[in-house]
């Protein structure tokens, strides 16, 4: 073999060779929130709330989450701009205190809301959707629980692009949130002096 074969076979295997750079993470934020322009403004002060900080299940971080059945898995590439607890305390601050006009206390004795998000997941299988679950604790003054539930939203997911999982579960989160607010302010006007 000549010389100029081994250097082409040589530089064109280091060229084959050489490692890619990895690639890089995207990030995704779930869609906003919409405002409802069309609520009528409430007459007098609402009732009161203490809203505690929303945690989430340990696995909920920044990495979006797939689900197969029992099985929970992370994509390598896809990240949330924020962990997912973030999004569930935007939105229930929107509606709760802006959409439905209840009033923001911090004093112990109020009655205090507790939101942990158990999932916020991309599901594979029977049918690829998203899926949102919240745990709600509504408490008094003697810590004793008038409102504990579990609210599950599934919505389907559009497409196969990570942007229509994003966007899906956005949706779900947006309906989740919507029927706990529906709740809690329901709990709360039932417990109102003269009710």
């Amino acid at each position: 073999m000549s010389a100029r074969i081994v250097l082409a076979l040589g530089l064109l295997l280091s060229g084959c060779l050489t490692p890619r750079p990895p690639a890089d993470p995207r990030y995704f934020s779930p869609a906003a929130a919409p405002v409802a322009r069309d609520a009528a403004p409430r007459s007098g002060p609402g009732p009161e709330l203490r809203l505690r900080r929303v945690f989430a299940a340990d696995y909920l971080r920044d990495r979006m989450v797939w689900r197969r059945g029992v099985e929970v898995g992370f994509h390598d590439l896809l990240r949330w701009t924020e962990p997912p607890a973030n999004y569930v305390q935007a939105r229930l601050e929107q509606e709760l205190f802006v959409q439905r006009g209840l009033r923001r206390v911090t004093r112990p004795g109020a009655p205090s809301l507790t939101v942990e998000l158990l999932a916020f997941d991309e599901v594979l299988e029977p049918a690829r959707e998203a899926l949102v679950t919240l745990a709600v604790l509504l408490t008094d003054a003697s810590q004793v629980s008038f409102l504990e539930r579990t609210i599950s939203v599934r919505h389907p997911i559009a497409g196969e692009r990570a942007e229509d999982v994003a966007l899906a579960l956005g949706e779900a989160l947006a309906e989740a949130i919507r029927e706990l607010g529906g709740e809690v302010e329901a709990a709360l006007a039932e417990r109102q002096p003269g009710h």
